[in-house]
């Protein structure tokens, strides 16, 4: 069962890719698109026009775009390369829990025990006396109910 793409939507894609073709052959002297990026272009308008969406898989992206999510950024990728602004790489983040902000108190520190000041408190103490052998001996307490 073929999905139903809005016919708008892809229309609205193809442009996008011809407006991108146009630019690109604006500035033909200067960086151009690469090969990969030239086929990238290519192959999706054709899907777009023989399919109405250039991706099958519903994971991908919405089912009535006619673009998937990737599709979408690698193309919204090229049309800033063809406007020449540079890329920006993509953050790598600061992990879990880690914010952009800063503290105003002091960190407590490290959440470790000492095991020496455990050893100066215990010489002080009494040995503990030593374990009986053998199995425990049963005995009746007096005084109990009767």
């Amino acid at each position: 069962m073929p999905r139903e793409v809005d016919p708008k939507k892809t229309r609205k894609a193809l442009r996008r890719l011809e407006r991108t073709r146009r630019k690109i052959a604006e500035k033909q002297g200067e960086d151009t698109l690469s090969e990969w990026e030239d086929e990238f272009i290519t192959s999706v308008g054709d899907r777009l026009e023989t399919y109405g969406s250039a991706f099958n898989d519903p994971d991908k992206g919405r089912l009535d775009d006619a673009l998937s999510g990737l599709q979408t950024a690698k193309l919204r990728e090229i049309e800033k390369k063809a406007d020449g602004k540079s890329r920006k790489p993509m953050s790598r983040g600061k992990g879990f829990g880690q914010s952009g902000f800063k503290s105003k108190t002091k960190s407590p520190g490290p959440r470790v025990r000492d095991i020496n000041e455990d050893i100066g408190d215990v010489a002080g103490e009494p040995p503990a006396p030593p374990r009986p052998e053998g199995p425990p001996k049963l005995r009746v307490i007096k005084g109990g109910g009767d």
